[in-house]
């Protein structure tokens, strides 16, 4: 068979890279190239730490206003390691650390966080070596959930399909995010 096959559902048993087979708990699959994606949870200083509480045991859970730990007062997660309901990406990383950083600072003049945060996600996908295509959502504050859900306006916007002019707006993103990432 061509193209990708996504086989969800299976736990994997062994891998032999040598065969390039993986053996899951429904038969042994071969293939030219292998991805195998883990289940996606904290790092182990989250879990050490005790900021792991979410449902299934993966993550932490945060108050989203705030991101401080629902664990462990004072104490805030952001990124791969909070629960969320946001992408795990570094753009996200990046909205919800200014977020935190925002209801810090009102921490410290006593007063509370922002109620209606609003973040967003930025994905560029290389196609080729010079194409590339998007995807943006943003997520506001949802007062009746108590947690940050996708904003109906303007919600999700993606390319039609993808270009070199695509590609060159990707390295702009990038390089803009890392300044202020890393400012």
């Amino acid at each position: 068979m061509h193209g990708i096959v996504y086989l969800p559902n299976q736990e994997v048993l062994s891998v032999d890279p040598d065969k390039m087979t993986v053996t899951t708990t429904i038969k042994t699959h071969s293939a030219a190239v292998v991805n195998l994606i883990p289940p996606q949870k904290a790092g182990k200083l989250t879990f050490d730490a005790g900021l792991v509480n979410s449902t299934d045991g993966r993550f932490a859970n945060v108050n989203p206003l705030s991101y401080e730990s629902t664990a462990k007062p004072k104490v805030h997660v952001i990124g791969d390691a909070a629960a969320t309901g946001q992408p795990k990406a570094g753009h996200i990383a990046n909205q919800e650390a200014k977020v935190c950083a925002d209801a810090i600072v009102r921490a410290f003049a006593n007063l509370g966080p922002d109620p209606a945060p609003v973040t967003n996600s930025a994905c560029y996908s290389t196609i080729t070596m010079t194409q590339a295509s998007w995807l943006t959502a943003v997520y506001q504050y949802d007062s009746v959930l108590k947690k940050m859900a996708l904003a109906p306006v303007p919600g999700v916007a993606a390319s039609v399909g993808w270009s070199t002019g695509n590609f060159s707006q990707m390295n702009t993103w990038f390089n803009a995010l890392m300044a202020d990432s890393f400012a």
